[in-house]
């Protein structure tokens, strides 16, 4: 063998003892019984040298045969000038690598050899570093592979074809920004990259690594699509903030994403791996968002499939940190879950007690992120915690739905979900499966709002509809919205039959027939999906009909017709019945924290919690127009007097009543006045402390 060229150090001395620690390499001596007696002779020979010397010189030889120079430690290539020192200081000369991460890299890189993993997922807070350990990693890979003699013929590919480090992105500006400029800053700053490749091009300089028997050996690759990596020798990928995708269809994306890295992973397994030993890394890189978001989905099938040959670097941004960028003060927060919202803790809390209810973890937190915790929760245990939102708490608490629900009303419904659909043959109308029975004689003059959510194919079509119940005293008539209680009339999916398509024709029939069976509807809205024809056939025919998106976020990335919805749960001013398919709706919600977009879980569905939403927020608009009812008025008036008893109350209430029936000649229900409650009959309710329109 040819005598290895030891690099140098500007300093002078070697880089690195090129000596290979003989603990990272998995022995099986069982072996020796396969060997002939010459390589029997020569194994035995070198564990004999490791046992006296604590390393073996012949071992090295072996191992460094293939290579023309020694290649250094991850954490020599990081430090030395003559590397990567000069991306990795600043400019008083201190090292920019944390202590967390000098630990973590030698998990993946024990030695200047091997590699202990082929996926490494770099997830967790912000601010942890991970695009920058990332690029430092492809770096490494591709020093060690630099110090090879012969990097084709050493991994037994044709002459003809590259090894391939690949910096990809669902978009490909991103991918070039990371795989670009980055990743080229980070290697032109080096010396010995410098000498291991030539710079190229005037105005846009690109180093490119030098070649092999005249020709390329290496290719950087920068792609945003499947198709750019295959067929091709992947040793190095690299996906960069694989969760932040935010076009329209999010499942194309997660397709598209899963795509590439699939493609990927043939590259590196079709054309790599030898006596089943895979030297090829994968490299994912995001912050944490959803539980359900790409990045968490890919962590959990790996760590279910190949737990052994994955690293994950997970976590939150102050224990990457080193110590004294935060505080040593601290606060406490409970994580919760779906039926428990995280809550930062006070100095007094019962730590023991909170535990007992069901919080999951104590957290202990900089002071520095004190406000940021009280001011988004949610955003905060993701930006700063490193912990997925949706795995600690829904966008609207379990508790809140479960404590919604009441036995008094029904679903006139008998089935939650409908298959019906257009075809000639399908005769079956929504309103054959709805029981008039069922709807409270008090409820059905009361308004009624409707929203459809619309769709034709695939999706299901969610139509509700919310009765305005009643109000409570209107102090602020800026915001007589909030006064407002509802109570869920009727709920359903529809489903359209294998080959056919919802009937938007039988979307309409079951509101004219609704109307037709004395229901009082104030308003219908529907998504914009299909509106036009829907709005405009409705609009003809005299109903008060608009278009109301549930999706659409303001500048301030809050959906205002959900958040809106989530306010009544929490006030208790919503009443719904026992439905299990909108109650799971309803707590599977999750809020995207970059787009404040309120969506389903993966597989999941909200046609039906969209429809409950529109109805309610449509109604919501139409506050004012009930502000002013005769018997709240009267109220009104009457208890603004200090000299009015309960008496006098009750009685003008009563009368005013007695005027409306003899007007509408509407049979109104028996009713008790708040300041009866006290005597407890079966007549009460909460509802009696609201002003019945």
């Amino acid at each position: 063998m040819e005598k290895l060229n030891k690099n140098k150090s500007p300093s002078g001395g070697d880089v690195l003892d090129s000596s290979i620690n003989l603990k990272n390499i998995p022995l099986d001596l069982s072996v020796l019984d396969s060997l002939s007696p010459a390589e029997k002779e020569l194994a035995l020979s070198i564990l004999k040298e490791y046992s006296k010397e604590g390393k073996s010189d012949q071992l090295n030889t072996l191992l460094l045969e293939n290579y023309a120079e020694v290649p250094a430690d991850i954490l020599a290539f990081v430090d030395d000038e003559y590397y990567l020192g000069n991306a990795w200081h600043d400019n008083e000369g201190k090292s920019k690598l944390y202590p967390y991460w000098r630990r973590e890299l030698l998990k993946i890189f024990p030695d200047n050899l091997t590699t202990n993993v082929n996926n490494a997922i770099f997830s967790g807070s912000r601010g942890r570093g991970k695009s920058e350990i990332s690029i430092l990693i492809a770096a490494y890979l591709l020093h060690r592979i630099l110090c090879l003699k012969d990097p084709i013929s050493f991994f037994r590919l044709k002459p003809t074809e590259k090894i391939v480090f690949a910096f990809m992105n669902i978009k490909k500006d991103l991918a070039e920004e990371i795989g670009i400029a980055k990743f080229q800053n980070t290697i032109q700053s080096s010396p010995w990259f410098l000498e291991h490749g030539t710079i190229e091009g005037r105005t846009k300089k690109i180093w490119v690594p030098q070649k092999y028997n005249n020709q390329e050996a290496i290719d950087i690759k920068i792609g945003s699509q499947a198709d750019d990596l295959i067929g091709l020798p992947i040793f190095f990928a690299f996906f960069d903030e694989v969760s932040f995708q935010r076009n329209q269809d999010i499942e194309k994306q997660k397709k598209k994403a899963n795509d590439m890295i699939d493609t990927a992973i043939g590259g590196m397994k079709t054309r790599f791996v030898y006596l089943s030993k895979n030297p090829t890394l994968l490299v994912l890189a995001s912050s944490k968002r959803s539980d359900k978001s790409f990045l968490e989905e890919h962590m959990k099938k790996k760590l279910a499939s190949e737990k052994e040959n994955v690293y994950i670097s997970d976590g939150s941004v102050w224990e990457v940190k080193p110590e004294g960028t935060y505080s040593d003060k601290t606060f406490k927060v409970a994580l919760g879950n779906k039926f428990l919202d995280s809550i930062v803790l006070k100095d007094d809390d019962n730590i023991d007690a909170l535990i007992a209810k069901g919080y999951s973890k104590i957290l202990d937190v900089p002071i520095d992120f004190k406000a940021d915790f009280l001011d988004d929760m949610d955003r905060a245990l993701c930006d700063f915690a490193g912990i997925s939102a949706s795995s600690i708490s829904k966008y609207i608490n379990g508790t809140a739905v479960i404590d919604s629900v009441v036995d008094r009303i029904k679903n006139p419904f008998s089935r939650e979900i409908l298959e019906i659909g257009d075809g000639a043959d399908d005769d079956v109308q929504y309103y054959n499966f709805f029981d008039l029975s069922k709807i409270d004689p008090a409820l059905k003059n009361k308004p009624l709002f409707i929203h459809l959510d619309m769709s034709y194919t695939g999706d299901m079509t969610g139509i509700a509809g919310v009765f305005i119940r009643g109000k409570k005293y209107s102090i602020n008539e800026l915001d007589q919205s909030k006064d407002l209680f509802y109570s869920l009339a009727f709920s359903v999916s529809i489903k359209a039959p294998k080959g056919r398509h919802i009937s938007f024709e039988k979307n309409r029939n079951f509101i004219y027939w609704l109307k037709s069976k004395g229901f009082n509807i104030k308003g219908i809205t529907s998504d914009t999906y299909q509106s036009y024809d829907t709005g405009e056939t409705l609009r003809a025919k005299g109903y008060p009909y608009s278009v109301l998106s549930v999706d659409k976020c303001d500048t301030n990335r809050v959906c205002v017709p959900y958040q809106y919805f989530k306010s009544t749960l929490y006030e208790k001013r919503f009443e719904m019945y026992n439905d299990k398919t909108l109650i799971r709706q309803i707590i599977d919600l999750e809020r995207n924290i970059d787009s404040g977009k309120i969506d389903h879980i993966e597989g999941g569905a909200k046609d039906v919690c969209d429809s409950v939403c529109g109805s309610i927020f449509n109604a919501s608009k139409n506050a004012e127009q009930f502000a002013y009812d005769f018997g709240e008025t009267a109220e009104q008036l009457l208890l603004v007097n200090n000299n009015s008893d309960h008496d006098d109350v009750k009685q003008l209430t009563l009368d005013m009543e007695e005027e409306l029936k003899k007007v509408n000649g509407i049979l109104m229900p028996e009713r008790m006045h708040p300041s009866d409650a006290e005597k407890k009959t079966d007549l009460y309710s909460l509802y009696d402390d609201i002003i019945i329109l």
